[in-house]
């Protein structure tokens, strides 16, 4: 019975010690944006072209709407775009523009 209770006592603390409030968050609850995620201010981001060094992409569809108001096949079409352009074309959102 002991041994039991022993047991109990511990797995209780050992969810205690990691169910404490971890200090590194911030109260507001405002996460911290890094990379690909983060956004301009017209919602758009920067697409991960280090991703995509090749110069050819897959033939899978995943479109992504470009700032530019272009629908591209795949974030790795438009970074071949940007690459073979020289623009700056960022990911407005996954999926294809609205018509």
């Amino acid at each position: 019975m002991k041994g039991i209770v022993l047991h109990v006592s511990f797995l209780l603390l050992f969810v205690c010690v990691y169910c404490q409030k971890d200090d590194n968050i911030p109260d507001n609850h405002e996460a911290v944006i890094s990379g690909a995620e983060q956004k301009d201010l017209d919602g758009n981001r920067e697409p991960e072209c280090d991703r995509y060094e090749g110069a050819v992409c897959t033939k899978q569809y995943d479109p992504v709407c470009g700032s530019d108001g272009k629908t591209y096949g795949t974030e790795c079409v438009l970074c071949l775009q940007n690459r073979l352009e020289k623009k700056n074309v960022k990911v407005s959102r996954k999926g294809p523009c609205p018509a």
